[in-house]
């Protein structure tokens, strides 16, 4: 159990978040946060560095010494208040886990295997079970070629089958001895013979145990099994730059991040007994995990990012998709150049008007993607009679920079409403200080702070939306809204087809509300009259009439119509006229080097702030330096001085190399 103070650091592919939380009046809340560009890749090549820099900030924020003379987190806390009594550490960066899943029957064991492999960076390389129709020498074969970093063993309930699972954990055996790298194994099955299991694999490989994830047919048991593949993945960590000396300060080592949406997802669906989804879009990875009707899924997918996975976004959407959420005309080369910059530049933002609407079309069918996997195992017999639907969800979360750093509340809400599509009654919530990754850690330790720091309002509450269903007939009154304030006053609203209207509700005001659509074939989540008490957030009281499926525009004109128009709505800012040369042919734009230099966002339209000027140099530890050599404590010192031409022709080659892949 961890008491007291508690330091939770989350180390992405761009950014390194960092929270302090702590106990006031006897309630563990959030106390301080702060961020800096990750520094586990090139060219610093060790994640300390960020650690170092972001508790320094914390520092001067709340005069609290955070590290000791060699750069190390202090724990347990001291009696002057320095240091922490608890420091965790979760990471969404490196490749996955390439990992070979063993059970017995594919519905029952390798089914609970899968669930439970869901909140962990893996990708299931191969699967052996006893249905395999493969002679055994082929089974060995494929496990040898699939070179798996991790063996994923479950099968046989308590009490049950035990000879099965013990041959298929011998042949996994006999697979490691002929690897050249030994992955490491993890057993999840019948409890009986996990000795046998250990003494197997004994002297061979690491070995980790964990409860069975199928105790019984009708009983599913995650929590351990996931716990363990984070320690798993901890161990893989472990060897790049810095993770290793991370993994030993913190009290369960580097967990993956994706791993916290599935935990605190499951634990809000529960708590709220409705349906909860949060999605994080990330540079790299992004993570959408769902609860719906009691069940658990996430989706993990390495090639979905806004940075590094720019490009393989772009290839796996297509420019078409992209481009019918863009309001001018583009190239191929225009779409195509500005994905290639992101992969090259990941930590940059969008300088231009159009480079924002190509960033938030990638944004917008990054998550579509997320969807498209994810709702085939959680819609079955949602939505029958409208199955292109999303499920009314009570609760959905954003997470990433690009979704929470807008710099409007309202313009960050309707990226969510555009990418999800929302039906019914829905409060949006932003996460913009990775709190989740944090919490989802935290939840092994101590469940009691995480329920305390959720409750304490430490997610930023956009608002609630009220969604038509249906096609409302454009222009047209589709919602009548009567707002009833604490003090009395009544507020009477005709919400126009294919428009949004927000009324702004600020957080910690209450109203109520009656609502009812008008229009042949349209409802609120399957009704047509809605009346209730709705809370205020940062966005207010938003009402989306434009419809479900959106009708969005097939063509360019009518789009440079709907897409400022709706940005207006939700924003309060004046609509911004699409130019006339927009709409007749693309501008092309050879380098389309449409973003601004480095680093943390500051605002939808603004210029990220630079980072400090460092000893040596402007660019400071994110600069291209010499190689890093360590020092006496083992980090390394970085040489500073670059050559700026060097750096330009290193750039352009990459560039090239892109383009001919």
């Amino acid at each position: 159990m961890a008491d007291g103070s508690i330091l939770a650091a989350d180390f992405g592919n761009v950014l390194t978040r960092v929270i302090l939380i702590d106990l006031v009046d006897g309630v563990y809340r959030l106390v301080a946060r702060g961020e800096t560009r990750s520094t586990g890749d090139f060219p610093v090549g060790d994640a300390r560095y960020a650690l170092v820099r972001v508790a320094e900030q914390i520092t001067n924020i709340t005069g609290r010494k955070l590290l000791d003379d060699k750069g190390r987190i202090i724990t347990p806390e001291q009696p002057d208040r320095s240091g922490v009594d608890t420091f965790l550490a979760t990471a969404s960066t490196g490749r996955s886990l390439r990992t070979a899943l063993v059970g017995l029957v594919p519905e029952v064991s390798i089914a609970s295997g899968l669930r439970a492999a869901a909140g962990t960076y893996v990708d299931i390389v191969e699967t052996l079970t006893l249905d395999d129709m493969r002679s055994e020498e082929d089974q060995l074969n494929s496990l040898v070629i699939s070179r798996p970093d991790l063996i994923f063993i479950t099968g046989g309930t308590e009490g049950g089958a035990q000879e099965p699972v013990l041959k298929l954990a011998r042949l996994a055996r006999l697979a490691i001895r002929l690897l050249g790298s030994k992955p490491v194994v993890l057993y999840a099955g019948n409890s009986v013979i996990a000795p046998q299991i250990r003494a197997l694999f004994d002297g061979i490989t690491k070995v980790f145990i964990s409860p069975n994830v199928r105790p019984a047919l009708e009983k599913e048991e995650l929590e351990a099994a996931q716990l363990q593949l984070g320690l798993a993945f901890d161990e893989q960590q472990a060897s790049k730059g810095g993770f290793g000396a991370l993994g030993s300060m913190s009290k369960l080592g580097v967990l993956p991040t994706a791993q916290s949406y599935n935990l605190i997802t499951d634990y809000l669906g529960k708590s709220l007994e409705g349906n909860v989804l949060a999605v994080d879009v990330g540079s790299a990875v992004s993570t959408l995990s769902a609860s719906v009707n009691g069940r658990i899924n996430t989706t993990i997918r390495t090639d979905v990012g806004l940075g590094h996975s720019a490009q393989s976004l772009l290839a796996l959407a297509g420019e078409t998709a992209l481009k019918r959420w863009l309001p001018f005309v583009s190239s191929s080369n225009q779409i195509v150049h500005y994905a290639l910059n992101k992969s090259l530049r990941p930590g940059t933002i969008p300088e231009t008007l159009k480079g924002l609407y190509i960033e938030h079309a990638l944004l917008r069918e990054g998550i579509a993607e997320l969807l498209r996997a994810s709702r085939p195992s959680w819609t079955k017999g949602l939505n029958s009679t409208a199955p292109t639907l999303m499920p009314a969800f009570n609760l959905i979360i954003g997470a990433g920079s690009a979704l929470t750093r807008t710099g409007n509340a309202g313009y960050s809400a309707m990226l969510l409403m555009d990418s999800l599509q929302p039906t019914g009654l829905t409060t949006l919530v932003a996460d913009p200080y990775g709190l989740i990754a944090a919490l989802g850690a935290l939840a092994h330790l101590n469940p009691e702070a995480v329920v305390q720091v959720l409750e304490g309002g430490s997610l930023e509450r956009l608002g609630t939306v009220v969604n038509i269903s249906g096609q409302p007939a454009p222009n047209r009154p589709a919602l009548k809204v009567k707002i009833t304030t604490e003090d009395g006053e009544v507020i009477k609203q005709d919400v126009m087809g294919g428009h949004l209207w927000v009324y702004p509700l600020s957080v910690g005001m209450t109203v109520r509300l009656d609502v009812r659509v008008v229009g042949r074939g349209l409802t609120i989540g399957g009704k047509s009259r809605v009346r209730m008490d709705v809370d205020g957030g940062s966005a207010g009281l938003i009402f989306d009439a434009r419809g479900r499926p959106l009708p969005l525009a097939v063509d360019v004109r009518g789009r440079a119509a709907q897409l400022p128009m709706w940005i207006a709505e939700m924003t309060g800012d004046p609509q911004v006229t699409i130019e006339e040369s927009w709409l007749t042919s693309p501008e092309e734009e050879p380098g389309a080097v449409d973003m601004a230099e480095e680093v943390l966002p500051k605002g939808r339209r603004g210029r990220r702030k630079t980072t400090p000027a460092q000893p040596g140099g402007r660019r400071g530890l994110f600069g291209r330096g010499k190689a890093a050599e360590p020092d006496a404590d083992g980090m390394p010192v970085i040489d500073l001085n670059t050559d700026d031409e060097a750096e330009e022709e290193d750039f352009q080659s990459a560039l090239d190399e892109l383009r001919r892949k």
